[in-house]
């Protein structure tokens, strides 16, 4: 009985290791020459890289390297894929730094819009992480949205770190209470 516990807790664990892309998706796709998210659930392994694919030649001839090296603790990146083509079937890989044919995972079939699209509506999402250096600076990474109800709410948008901080009325209650909590620990 003992071992059978021990076998359903490793199988889970490793279940639990694996990376999963999030997004992009089917249902959220990404605009070109654009701010986009790209979301994973996983733990291992500690780093990843990030490429763009794309099965039709005539859109993109090869693989296209988006970051070299990721660490899986973030969940979230905001990435950019530049001029690429308009058009459906492009998939986002996952992939060892070291060998890129070595593939961790990779995601639904997505669409890249032409630049000035609009976005897919989002989900609640929260995701922020800062980290202090030696220098005396702060650096962070963050990642914060919230849907809005109606399509014609308007939100701002602005650079902070790495990452991307999007907000409306909700998204600002949310970020205030967040920094709040983290300064009270």
């Amino acid at each position: 009985m003992r071992y059978a516990f021990l076998l359903l807790s490793s199988l889970a664990s490793c279940a639990l290791a694996t990376l999963s892309i999030t997004e992009p998706s089917a249902a959220h796709w990404w605009v070109g020459n654009s701010a986009n998210t790209l979301a994973w659930d996983g733990k291992d392994p500690a780093e990843f890289s990030v490429f763009l694919a794309n099965p039709d030649v005539n859109i993109l001839t090869s693989m296209l390297a988006l970051a070299s090296i990721v660490p899986t603790y973030q969940t979230s990146l905001t990435m950019n894929p530049g001029d690429a083509t308009p058009a459906t079937g492009y998939t986002i890989l996952v992939t060892n730094p070291l060998n890129s044919s070595d593939v961790y995972a990779t995601s639904e079939t997505f669409e890249i819009k032409k630049e000035g699209s609009s976005y897919p509506p989002q989900g609640v999402a929260v995701n922020a992480s800062a980290t202090a250096e030696g220098t005396g600076m702060q650096s962070g990474s963050g990642l914060a949205s919230i849907a809005s109800a109606t399509s014609s709410s308007s939100s701002s948008s602005s650079q902070v770190g790495k990452g991307v901080v999007s907000y409306g009325a909700l998204g600002l209650v949310a970020v205030s209470g967040l920094i709040a909590f983290t300064q009270s620990l």
